[in-house]
C-alpha cells in the first residue's frame, strides 16, 4: 500500500523519512542533499488497530500508537538524563532540553537508519511535531499570562534608556553587517525581510527567555534579576510590533504586493482590538465572579485554553507568526490570583513536563550538524555566524556600557550584559518560523540553534559565578539589639504570611514593651507566594496609599467594589495595631509577592536598607492539630527561616508561641474599647526565663530580655550554665560573657522581679536534666541563644538528637513535645558580620562542594 507521509519539504536526508534500513533506493523525488522539491513517497504496510501480542509473533513497533508511546518515553527520558548530567555545570534547563531533543535527531542517534525506521518513522514524527508546536504555544500563553504589562509604565527612566540602547545599537550593527554581506548570502537570505528578521532576533532579548532562565538560576527576586526583567519587558513590548512589521514585509516579498500588506495590517489591528475590547473584559468578569481566595471555575479554564487554539488558528490564517496569537491572548489575562494563578495551577506542570519535551524533540529533529560543511558555509552559514557574533558583542557592550553610564555597579553591569544575551524558547520557535517562511535552510537553522546553546550554556554559569544574590545583604556594621543604645528607637522587620501568625507575633511585641522613650519602628512584611505572575512584586503601602486613592477616584464602581471585597486581613491587622500603639510604635506595611525560595531576599533587603536591629520571624513548621498559631500551615515555607538565618544583615529572633501566652495580650490590644496604654492591659504576672549558655547568640538574648524587664508584669529569671572545671571554654568568649552578665546584674540587682542563678554541668545530659528540673516552675516564655559561641562541652551528646536547626539544640529541646512545657520559646541569633574579602570564585576561593551540590538538591 502506498501512502504519502506529511513532512516539510526541506528535509535534510531521505533517511529521515523512515526508508527501509540498508536500502538507499526509494520511491519519490529528492532534488538535493539539503533541499527537497517534492514530498517523498514511502511504501509501508498499514496494520489494523486490533490488539496484538508479542507471543503471537506480532511486532508492537508496527503500530503507530505503540511507536508514539515509545517516542514519548525516549524524548522525556533523554531530556531528564541530560538535565541530571549537566546540572552540576550550572546549565539552565533550556540548554539541557535542546541537547536532549538533539539526541533523537540526525545530529546524534537519528543518524542511524534502524533508529529512524523502528522508533521514529515519518507518521509518528508528524504527531510529535504537532504536539511540540502545541507545547510552544501553551508555554508562551502561560508566560504571557504571568506578565504584568503595567510594570512598563512604572519602570524607572533609567530602565527605559538602557532598554532602548541595548536594542537599538545591536539592531543597527547587525543590520549593517547583514547589508554588507548581502551579496554573499543565499538567495533566500538576501531578501530584506530575511535580513530584517535575523536582525530583529539578534537585537531583542525576550522576556519569557529571561524569566525562565533566571527562574532556573534562582535569580528572579535578586536586584539584577528584577533589573533584567524590567529592561527586557520594555524591549519585548516594542518587539511584538516590530515582528508584525517584518511579517508585513514578508507578505510583500512573497509576491502579494501592497494589497496583501494592507489587509495583513488591518486583520492584525482587528484581532488586537477584539482581544483588548472583548476578551479582556470577559476575563475581568470571570475574575469578578470568582469567590475571594478560590479558584476560577473549571469551565472557564477549559474555554480559555481552547481560546489559545483559536488564536493560533487566526494568526496562522492571517499570515502572522503563529506564536503571536497565544502571546497576545496571554497579555490580556489578568495576572496573579485568581485567573492567572488558576491557569498556572491547572496546566503549567502538564505543559512544561509533557508538551515541552515534544517541542524540543521537534527542534532536535531539524537540527543536523552534518549539514555544516564547506558546501553550505559560504552562503548559508557564514553570514549568520558573522551577524550572530556582531549581535552578541554589541548587545553585551551596549547593555554594559549603558548600565555603567547610569551608575549601576560594575559587577551588576557586566551581569546585565550577559543576561541580555540569553537565548531560549521564543528564539528557537523564531528559527523554526524562518524555515517555514523559507528565510533560511536547515544549515542556517542548525547554526542558530547551536548559537543559542553556546551562548546560553556559557553565559549562565558565568552569571552564577559573577553575581551572588546574597552579596548585597552582607554588612560589616553592627546591627544588633546589644549595640542599639537604650532610650532610642529600635527598628525591626516582622515577616508574616497570614493573620493568625501576625496575632501570635504581636504578643511578643507587647512583651518587648515599647515606650515613648524607647519606641519600635516596625517594618511589617506580608509574605505572599508568587502565583500566576512572572515578576516578583514588592509593595510599599505607605508610598502607594496616595496613588491608590487617586486611582480609585477614576475607577469604575463595579471594579472598585470588587477590589474592596479583596481587602487583605493581614494589612488590616497591621493598620489596626498601628492605631492602638501609635504612641510607641511606627508601623510600615509591605507586601512581598515572591516564590518561597526568594522571600528571604525581600526580608533581608528591608532589614539592610532600614538599618534594623533584628528580624522577627514565626517558628515555621507544618501545622498539626494542636499546633501553635505561630506555626505556618505550609511546610514549603520552612526554607524561609533557614535562608534568613543564613543571609541576614542583622540579628534574628524566632518566636514559637504556645500555652497561656497564646493571644492573651493580642485580644486586648486589638479591642477597640481598650486603652492604648499597655501597662493596663492585663493585671497578671508572667514568668520568663533566660537559658544563658554563653556565646554571641546568648548575649544578644540577654540584652533583649533586659528590655523586657521594664514591663512591670514580667518576672525574669536568668540561668547561666557553666562547664565543670571550665572544660572546653573559649577564653575570649568567656570574657565577653562575663562582661555582659556583670552589666546585666549590676543594672537589675535592685529589681525584685529579676533573679540570677548559675548551674555547673559536665555534659549535655546534665544540661538537659537541669533544664527539665526548671520546668516545674511553669515558665511562660523560654529565651535562649541559637548556637554561636556555646561551649560544646555543655551540649555534648545533645547535637545528635537535633533535627530542627531553626531553634538550635536547646531551643528545639524546650519547644519539643517530650519536654512537655506549655511555655512559648524565643530563640535569638546575633548578627554575623561580614568578614569575607570578596566573592569566592573570582577571588580564588572556589569551593568544589558548590559544584556538586546540584546533584544532591533539587
Amino acid at each position: 500500500m502506498v501512502r504519502y507521509f506529511p513532512s516539510d519539504d526541506w528535509s535534510a536526508l531521505p533517511t529521515r523519512f523512515g526508508f527501509w534500513p540498508g536500502n538507499p533506493t526509494t520511491t519519490g523525488e529528492v532534488s538535493s542533499r539539503v533541499f527537497s522539491a517534492r514530498l517523498p513517497v514511502v511504501c509501508r504496510q498499514i496494520h489494523d488497530k486490533q490488539p496484538f501480542g508479542m507471543f503471537k509473533g506480532e511486532n508492537g513497533m508496527n503500530y503507530t500508537f505503540s511507536t508514539f508511546l515509545i517516542e514519548a518515553i525516549l524524548i522525556i527520558l533523554f531530556i531528564k538524563i541530560v538535565y541530571f548530567l549537566l546540572r552540576p555545570l550550572r546549565q539552565p534547563r533550556i540548554v539541557c532540553e535542546i541537547i536532549g531533543g538533539m539526541m533523537i535527531g540526525p545530529s546524534m542517534l537519528g543518524r542511524s537508519r534502524n533508529f529512524n525506521y523502528y522508533l521514529f518513522p515519518p507518521i509518528a514524527n508528524y504527531i510529535c511535531a504537532n504536539i511540540g508546536l502545541l507545547g510552544f504555544f501553551y508555554f508562551f500563553f502561560l508566560t504571557a499570562a504571568k506578565t504584568d504589562v503595567a510594570e512598563i509604565f512604572k519602570a524607572p527612566r533609567k530602565h527605559k534608556y538602557i532598554a532602548a540602547i541595548s536594542v537599538l545599537v545591536p539592531i543597527a550593527c547587525v543590520g549593517g553587517t547583514g547589508a554588507a554581506l548581502k551579496e554573499k548570502m543565499d538567495v533566500r537570505l538576501q531578501k530584506s525581510s530575511s535580513i530584517g528578521g535575523v536582525t530583529f532576533a539578534l537585537g531583542f532579548t525576550s522576556f519569557p527567555v529571561i524569566y525562565t532562565v533566571l527562574r532556573d538560576m534562582n535569580l528572579l527576586n535578586s536586584e539584577i534579576g528584577k533589573f533584567a526583567m524590567s529592561v527586557t519587558l520594555l524591549g519585548d513590548m516594542v518587539g511584538i510590533y516590530v515582528l508584525v512589521l517584518f511579517e508585513a514585509m514578508a507578505q510583500a516579498d512573497g509576491g502579494g504586493g501592497a494589497y496583501s500588506v494592507i489587509w495583513f495590517l488591518i486583520s492584525s489591528a482587528i484581532l488586537a482590538a477584539f482581544l483588548l475590547l472583548v476578551v479582556k473584559r470577559s476575563f475581568e468578569r470571570i475574575v469578578a465572579k470568582t469567590p475571594e481566595g478560590g479558584l476560577v471555575n473549571q469551565n472557564y479554564i477549559v474555554m480559555i485554553l481552547m481560546g489559545v487554539l483559536v488564536s493560533c488558528f487566526l494568526t496562522d490564517m492571517f499570515g502572522m507568526a503563529i506564536a503571536v496569537g497565544p502571546i497576545w491572548l496571554g497579555l490580556v489575562v489578568p495576572h496573579g490570583p485568581p485567573l492567572g494563578s488558576t491557569l498556572a495551577i491547572r496546566s503549567e506542570t502538564f505543559v512544561n513536563e509533557f508538551l515541552m519535551p515534544f517541542s524540543f524533540a521537534l527542534v532536535g529533529q531539524k537540527t543536523n550538524v552534518n549539514l555544516l560543511s564547506n558546501e553550505t558555509w559560504p552562503k548559508q552559514v557564514s553570514p549568520l555566524v558573522y551577524m550572530s557574533i556582531v549581535g552578541f558583542v554589541t548587545k553585551f557592550v551596549s547593555s554594559t556600557g549603558a548600565a555603567l553610564f547610569f551608575k549601576v555597579p560594575t559587577r551588576d553591569s557586566l551581569t546585565l550584559g550577559l543576561m541580555m544575551n540569553l537565548r531560549g524558547q521564543i528564539d528557537i520557535l523564531l528559527y523554526l518560523h524562518w524555515i517555514d517562511k523559507r528565510m533560511v535552510g536547515l544549515p542556517g537553522y542548525t547554526v542558530m540553534v547551536l548559537y543559542a546553546i553556546l551562548v546560553t550554556g556559557v553565559t549562565a554559569p558565568l552569571i552564577s559565578f559573577l553575581y551572588d544574590p546574597t552579596r548585597p545583604y552582607r554588612s560589616s556594621k553592627r546591627r544588633t539589639i546589644q549595640h542599639t543604645p537604650q532610650n532610642t528607637e529600635m527598628g525591626l522587620v516582622l515577616a508574616v504570611s497570614d493573620h493568625d501568625t501576625f496575632s501570635g507575633l504581636i504578643t511578643f511585641l507587647d512583651f518587648a514593651y515599647p515606650t515613648k522613650t524607647s519606641p519600635f519602628s516596625i517594618f511589617a512584611i506580608q509574605l505572599v507566594e508568587l502565583e500566576g505572575r512572572a515578576q516578583p512584586l514588592f509593595i510599599e503601602h505607605d508610598k502607594r496609599k496616595k496613588e491608590d486613592e487617586e486611582y480609585e477616584e477614576e475607577e469604575e464602581e463595579p471594579e472598585r467594589m470588587r477590589r474592596s471585597r479583596r481587602v487583605d486581613q493581614v494589612q488590616s491587622a497591621f493598620k489596626l495595631y498601628q492605631e492602638k500603639r501609635s504612641e510607641c510604635v511606627k508601623m510600615h506595611a509591605y507586601t512581598a509577592n515572591a516564590s518561597k525560595h526568594h522571600m528571604y531576599q525581600d526580608i533581608c533587603g528591608v532589614a539592610l536598607t532600614k538599618k534594623t536591629a533584628f528580624i522577627l520571624l514565626p517558628y515555621q513548621k507544618e501545622r498539626l492539630q494542636d499546633a501553635a498559631l505561630t506555626e505556618l500551615r505550609d511546610s514549603g515555607m520552612l526554607s524561609v527561616n533557614a535562608d534568613v538565618l543564613a543571609h541576614t544583615p542583622c540579628s534574628v529572633c524566632i518566636y514559637y508561641e504556645k500555652g497561656r501566652l497564646k493571644n492573651a495580650m493580642v485580644r486586648s490590644s486589638m479591642d477597640p474599647q481598650h486603652t492604648t496604654n499597655s501597662s493596663h492591659m492585663r493585671q497578671e504576672m508572667y514568668r520568663f526565663v533566660v537559658l544563658f549558655l554563653g556565646g554571641a547568640d546568648n548575649r544578644e538574648a540577654l540584652h533583649l530580655a533586659d528590655r523586657m524587664t521594664e514591663n512591670p508584669y514580667i518576672t525574669l529569671t536568668v540561668i547561666r550554665f557553666l562547664a565543670h572545671n571550665h572544660e572546653g571554654e573559649d577564653e575570649r568568649e568567656k570574657k565577653l560573657d562575663d562582661g555582659v552578665v556583670t552589666w546585666f546584674w549590676v543594672k537589675n540587682e535592685s529589681n525584685e522581679r529579676v533573679s540570677y542563678k548559675e548551674v555547673v554541668v559536665k555534659n549535655g545530659a546534665e544540661t538537659l536534666a537541669a533544664i527539665q528540673a526548671m520546668n516545674v516552675n511553669d515558665y511562660d516564655l523560654w529565651i535562649t541563644g541559637r548556637r554561636e559561641g556555646i561551649n560544646p562541652k555543655i551540649l555534648e551528646g545533645l547535637s545528635t538528637w537535633s533535627e530542627d536547626h531553626q531553634l538550635g539544640v536547646i531551643g528545639e529541646t524546650v519547644a519539643g513535645s517530650v519536654f512537655a512545657s506549655d511555655g512559648s520559646v524565643l530563640v535569638v541569633q546575633q548578627q554575623v558580620r561580614n568578614q569575607k574579602g570578596g566573592d569566592g570564585f573570582l577571588n580564588g576561593k572556589f569551593d568544589y562542594k558548590k559544584l556538586v551540590s546540584p546533584w544532591s538538591h533539587s
